[in-house]
This record gives structure tokens, sequence and C-alpha cells, in this order.
């Protein structure tokens, strides 16, 4: 995470206490306050605190469900606590324009661009801008060898066989394009840069023609991004040498043009990978062909032409994970029953983690009492997750983790109630639902806390059901949507049929502490559930 990132982090925190504060000012005899606010266990203006049953444990997804999602990965990344993931991506493109006019077309260049996540720094008196990068994990600055191949499998849309008629593909299907893909490097320029040793560069990118006698003009900026240079011959046959109403519409095209296979090699012990918008990528061909006159026929003029292919519609990301010793010894051996030291919980092709809330002796003291038909008003209840620091030594911290009902595959009830937004930045909407990372005064990882005030609510008052919940780290706290599963299994009683979209495009993994008692697990650090409350008013 950026400095600008945690200054940001901070002020969130801030904000969400002070958004707290007026809460409770609204409404006295049945407030929600911040746990935060409240000093350890003694009683403040009437509020006490009650520690509940909380077991947790953590499992692997195994291969998800990784087409068409909203952002994806690509590269290689080294993370010490989990291990090597190797991300590739597949794509249909899609003529901009249909059906073009087409006469005796000569390719002069073509490029692809695929725009990076970027902050514009400035920009100088010549017009040249300044960036840095956003969403680069692992070395920004190590080379790995990226080739990009003609895809021959055709990405279907839809499954006639499934359930829901919707085709879906997994991060381990990259055997299928690799068997179907092209046999001609694409990315075949004699610049290293663009192929056997490419690296995700912040500098701003000039597209120049030459104007002759040595003189060179810009003719175009860019804010960074991928961009290569790709083989003008083979699109000169497959654009323009192609069969009769090839290019007529779309659904012809990307039949017969299957689209690109990004494919990524490691170099060295070294990696980088990014979080791209593939949708935000294109194809520009630039051409020249005659000029026609009013009865469409060619004269002796050439004229420039671009034709744009759009990286739009269907597409898969892959995950070649080689996975740590500790990683996975802590998701082979998970113990559903006393739950685990340390939970790993881990985005992609990776891990979740299952909490299991509110035994019996936790309803007697929370539900109203048969009798009087007194209760406790909760306040705020929260789950506070701490991070194991030597565990994460040297690696990325997720910004934020998403708590969720596992059985009904959608948030708990404090999302949806939490409407708080943060124009600066979107990922911090919903802050005081929460699960943003704390920071220690080494501005080191130190703990994640999710508010579910409402949802213990309605499990105590409005007898909603008691499911176990998921705990995910989540790229955006915005995507709510889940990916399915190639293998589902179960947690106790529930069917695991999927993960959350968010997770599966997270790079990041957080090791935590669990809620079971170690030798190596710091007491103070345990997970807890934590009840605040305070007694009716007589």
């Amino acid at each position: 995470m950026t400095m600008k990132s945690r200054i940001l982090n901070k002020f969130i925190v801030a904000l969400s206490a002070v958004t707290l504060i007026t809460i409770v000012a609204c409404d006295y005899d049945y407030n929600e306050i911040g746990s935060d606010l409240v000093q350890g266990d003694i009683h403040h203006n009437g509020i006490e605190k009650y520690t509940g049953h909380a077991i947790a444990y953590d499992k692997a997804t195994g291969p998800v469900q990784t087409n068409n999602m909203p952002l994806n990965t690509l590269g290689v990344y080294n993370n010490p606590a989990f291990g090597k993931t190797i991300s590739h991506f597949v794509s249909q493109v899609q003529l901009a324009s249909v059906n073009p006019t087409l006469s005796t077309p000569v390719i002069d260049t073509v490029y692809l661009y695929i725009p990076y996540f970027s902050d514009l720094e400035d920009t100088d008196s010549d017009g040249e801008s300044t960036y840095t990068l956003d969403s680069i994990f692992g070395n920004a600055n190590a080379k790995i060898k990226l080739s990009v191949y003609e895809n021959g499998f055709y990405l279907r849309s839809s499954d006639p066989g499934s359930d829901d008629n919707v085709q879906k593909y997994y991060s381990n299907d990259r055997a299928m394009v690799e068997a179907n893909k092209g046999t001609v490097l694409l990315n075949n320029s004699t610049d290293v840069s663009e192929n056997a040793e490419f690296k995700f560069s912040a500098a701003e990118i000039d597209r120049k023609v030459d104007l002759g006698g040595g003189n060179v003009k810009t003719v175009e900026r860019k804010a960074p991004g991928i961009y290569l240079q790709l083989n003008k011959e083979f699109f000169q046959q497959k654009l323009f040498s192609a069969p009769a109403g090839s290019l007529v519409n779309n659904n012809v095209f990307t039949d017969y043009f299957r689209g690109l296979y990004f494919n990524v090699e490691q170099i060295g012990n070294d990696g980088a990978m990014a979080m791209l918008d593939f949708s935000q990528g294109k194809i520009e061909v630039f051409y020249n062909d005659d000029e026609l006159d009013i009865d469409g026929e060619p004269t002796e003029d050439r004229i420039d032409k671009t034709m744009t292919l759009n990286l739009t519609g269907n597409t898969i990301n892959f995950f070649d994970n080689t996975y740590n010793d500790t990683f996975l010894n802590a998701i082979n051996t998970s113990d559903e029953v006393e739950g685990d030291e340390r939970l790993y919980v881990k985005g992609g092709e990776g891990s979740l983690a299952f909490i299991n809330i509110l035994d019996q002796a936790d309803l007697d003291f929370l539900k109203a009492d048969p009798v009087t038909g007194e209760r406790v008003l909760i306040n705020e209840a929260n789950l506070t997750f701490y991070i194991d620091k030597t565990a994460m030594t040297g690696s990325d911290e997720p910004l934020r983790l998403y708590l969720y009902d596992v059985k009904n595959r959608r948030p708990v009830y404090d999302y949806y109630i939490d409407q708080t937004t943060n124009a600066a930045n979107n990922k911090y909407n919903r802050y005081v639902y929460d699960g943003i990372i704390s920071y220690d005064e080494d501005d080191r990882g130190l703990k994640y806390k999710v508010r579910i005030t409402q949802h213990i609510n309605n499990i105590v008052n409005k007898d909603s059901t008691n499911f176990v919940l998921g705990l995910a780290v989540t790229e955006s706290i915005n995507q709510i949507s889940n990916a399915a599963l190639k293998t589902p299994f179960t947690s106790g009683t529930t069917d695991v049929k999927s993960a959350p979209v968010a997770s599966v495009i997270s790079t990041s993994g957080t090791v935590l502490y669990g809620s079971k008692s170690g030798t190596n697990v710091p007491e103070d650090k345990r997970l807890k559930l934590e009840i605040y409350y305070t007694k009716p008013t007589p």
C-alpha cells in the first residue's frame, strides 16, 4: 500500500469514530458505539462488554471460476507467506466498427495498449507527464517473459448443460487454451522490453511517427500501460485476407478470430504482477487504403486509416500456484471443532476462513428473559482479527477483509445498512461496517475489525438463523457477487459452493491469529466476539 493510501486509511478510521459518536448522540437509549470508545472491560456510561463464542478455521478454495471478472491479474507474484502465483490471461477481441469498407489495405503498424492503474503526478511545459503506478505487486522493477499468441479456443458464453445455462471457466483450465494457441509470437518486436524482458513501466507512452529526413514527431501520448508492437504480417492476413463475411459482425468475428492469449514466464527468482482492467485495452491497426470516390470506386490516392479491436467479450484468468509448505499444511489441517491457531486467508485460488459464533450460553444471556421480558440492548458487536506480524514479514497486506453469510452467499446485514462513502477512494466505502486494516506505529498491519451489530441483533431479537460466516480478502468492498468453486465442499453442515469474486480478483492474503489458544498465540490477539451492551433503563 502506498503512503498516500495509508494516510487516507488513518483518516477513514478517525472519520469512522466520529460517525459512530454522532449515532450515539442521536440515539442515547439504543445506540451503536465503537469498541475503540470503550476502555477495556470497565463500565462506561452503563456500557458493559460480553465476550461471545467464536470458533474459526480456514479451508482452501481449490480452483475457482475466473471467467469474465471485472478485473484480472497478469504476471508473477512471490508472496513470502503463501508462495508463488503466475497469472495468465485470455480474451476475445471485438471490432469497434463492424463490416468495414476495404479496398486494398496495407498495414503500417499494429499496437496493443492496456492501461495500468496510475496516478498523474505532474505535466511539464512540453506536455510530458509523470505517473506513479497503482496495483503493481511484488518487485515493480522485476522483469518477466511475456508472450502474446492468437487464441484458438472458442470462449463460450452459455453452457446448455449447466443449471443456470451460464458457461463457467476455472483458474486451472489453462491447458485447453495452451493446446489451441497459435504458433506465431505476436509481440515479436526486436525490443526485448516488449517480450523476453518485459517490465511494468511507469513511463508515459509516446507514439511517434517518422516524418523522413531524420525527423520524428510525437502524435499521441498515453498513460502508462502494456504497449506492444504486434506482428503486422499476421494481422494483414487475419484481417485483410479474411474469408468473406468474417468481419460483418462481432458474433461472426469472435468465432473467426478467437482473441489473444497472454502467457507469462518467470525470469530468475523474482517477479511482478499487475492488476488490470483488460476491457479498457485495445488493438490499433494503422493502415493505408485506396481513397474512394463518391461512387465507391478506388482512386489513385491512398489515405491513412485506423481499425480498432477492443479487448471485450469473454475472458479467463489462469493461476499457476506453487504454494509453500506452511500454507499447504495450514489449509489441509483445519480444525472445525476447536478452531485453528492461525487463519490463512488468501485471494485468487486461495483460502477462506469460516467462523461459527454464539453458542447456547450466549443466546441465553442476550435474549429476553422469558419471565420479565427484559433484555440487554446491544450497542455494538464486532469480530477483531489480529495479524500475525511474523508470518506476514515481507508480504503485501490486503487493505480490507470481507465478512459474509456463507449459506446465502451475501454480506451480513451490517454491510447493507452502512451507506457511508468515500469520494477520494471507493475502496473505503462502508467504513462503519469496516474490515479495513489498522496499522501500528511502525506502519505494519495490526488488525482488522468487522462490525456485526445488526447481524447479532437479528439473531438475538428476530430469531434469524445463525449461519456460518465466511471471511475473505477483498479487492473491492463494492463487489459482492460470487464465483463458483470447481469442487464444492462442506464447512460443518454448510455447503460451500462459491467464493466472493472480489477475493478471487485479489492477489494478496493475510495470516491472522485464530480462535484456538496455543503456546504461540498471545491471548490478547486471539479472535473473540466482543459484544458491548447496556441494560434497560428502569
